[in-house]
C-alpha cells in the first residue's frame, strides 16, 4: 500500500501545482472547525502540499463562520485563493456549498481554486445556480477525485476540471500508534450518506462498531469577536497564528483517528477517509459505499486493486473479508 501512497501524493503534486504562483502569497479557506476525523485529514494533507510548494504559510485562513472578507483582501490582496477539498460539493451539504458561492460572487476574476471533492447534486436548479455563479466568477479552477464527478462538470459547470486524488495522500504512510486490541474496528456513517438498508452488523471476534463524527462546534464567543473585528491574523494568547492553530486542532482529530482504526487487526467502513487512513496506515480493510456512490468510485478510481482492500456491497461480504485477514494476521 505504502507504494501507492507515494504514487498518490506524487500526482497531487503534479496535478496541483501547475495551477497558480504561490510565490505572492495565498489564502486556504473552510478549515473543519468540527469534529469530522476525514476532513481534519483532507486539511492536514493540504497543509503538507503547501509546506512543500509554498515559500511560505499560508496568508489567510479561515473557517466558513470565521470567513472575514475585508480580514482576506488586507492579508493576500492579489495572490490564489484556494478552498479545502471534500465530499460537499453539491447541495447535499448546503452551507459549503452557499459559501463557495458566496465567494465567487464576493471575488469576481480572482483566481480561486477548488482543492479535489466529490460531487453530488439531487437539485437542478442547484446545479444552475452554481453554473452561473462560476461563469460570472471567470477564474474558477475544480478539482475532482473521481470519474463521476469529472464527467458531471465537464457537461454541467463550465469551468476548467481536472482529475486529482484526495489531499490526504500529502501527509505519506503513516504507522499505527500501538498494537491492535480489536479483531474488527467498524467504522460505519451515522449521517445523512449512510446508505440505506444496511443494518447492523452481526459482531464476529472481538469487534468495535464507532463513527468519528461528533457533529459541529458551536461558534466560540472568541470566534465571533474575531469574524466582527475583521482581524488579519488571528493571535491567541501566546502568539500562535491560525494556521498552526487550526493545524494543531486537526492534528488532534487525526491522532483520534489514528487510535481507532489501529486499534483493530482489520476495518470495514463506510467512510472514504475512514478508507484512505486505512490505506494510509497500511491497514487491511473492507469498502462499502456511501449513500450515492462517493466511495465506491473513489476506490476504484485509486485504490481498489491493493492488496487487503475489498470493494464490497453488503456488510456479510465487509465482515468475510475483515475476518479472513483477522485470521491470517493472527
Amino acid at each position: 500500500m505504502f507504494e501507492r501512497v507515494e504514487e498518490l501524493a506524487e500526482r497531487v503534486w503534479r496535478t496541483v501545482t501547475p495551477l497558480a504562483d504561490l510565490s505572492g502569497g495565498y489564502a486556504l479557506l473552510d478549515f473543519p472547525d468540527y469534529s469530522n476525523v476525514g476532513d481534519s485529514l483532507i486539511w492536514l494533507g493540504e497543509l503538507a502540499f503547501f509546506d512543500r510548494a509554498a515559500p511560505r504559510p499560508p496568508g489567510y485562513v479561515s473557517t466558513i463562520h470565521g470567513f472575514d472578507l475585508d480580514a482576506l483582501l488586507r492579508a493576500v490582496p492579489t495572490g490564489p485563493i484556494f478552498l479545502s477539498g471534500g465530499g460537499n460539493f453539491g447541495d447535499l451539504w448546503p452551507r459549503f456549498q452557499q459559501f463557495r458561492c458566496m465567494l465567487l460572487a464576493a471575488l469576481p476574476g480572482r483566481r480561486i481554486v477548488q482543492l479535489p471533492q466529490t460531487i453530488h447534486f439531487s437539485n437542478l436548479g442547484e446545479v444552475q445556480a452554481t453554473r452561473d455563479a462560476i461563469a460570472a466568477h471567470g477564474n474558477f479552477t475544480l478539482l475532482v477525485r473521481d470519474q463521476a464527478s469529472l464527467a458531471f462538470a465537464q457537461a454541467e459547470l463550465g469551468c476548467p476540471v481536472a482529475l486529482c486524488p484526495d489531499m490526504a495522500f500529502c501527509l505519506g504512510s503513516l504507522s499505527r500508534p500501538a498494537l491492535p486490541v480489536h479483531d474488527i474496528v467498524y467504522l460505519l456513517r451515522t449521517d445523512q450518506e449512510q446508505a440505506s438498508g444496511r443494518g447492523v452488523p452481526d459482531l464476529p471476534l472481538d469487534s468495535l462498531v464507532a463513527d468519528w463524527i461528533h457533529g459541529a462546534r458551536v461558534p466560540s464567543r472568541w470566534d465571533r469577536a474575531v469574524a466582527k473585528l475583521g482581524r488579519t491574523a488571528i493571535m491567541l494568547a501566546g502568539g500562535e497564528p491560525d494556521y498552526r492553530r487550526f493545524r494543531t486542532r486537526a492534528r488532534a482529530e487525526l491522532e483520534r483517528g489514528r487510535a481507532l482504526l489501529g486499534s483493530g487487526e482489520a476495518v470495514v467502513t463506510d467512510r472514504l477517509h475512514g478508507h484512505i487512513l486505512s490505506v494510509l496506515m497500511g491497514i487491511p480493510h473492507a469498502v462499502l459505499d456511501n449513500s450515492y456512490g462517493k466511495v465506491r468510485g473513489f476506490a476504484e478510481q485509486w485504490t481498489a486493486d491493493l492488496p487487503g482492500i475489498a470493494v464490497c456491497e453488503t456488510l456479510d461480504q465487509a465482515t468475510f473479508h475483515a475476518v479472513t485477514h483477522s485470521r491470517e494476521i493472527a
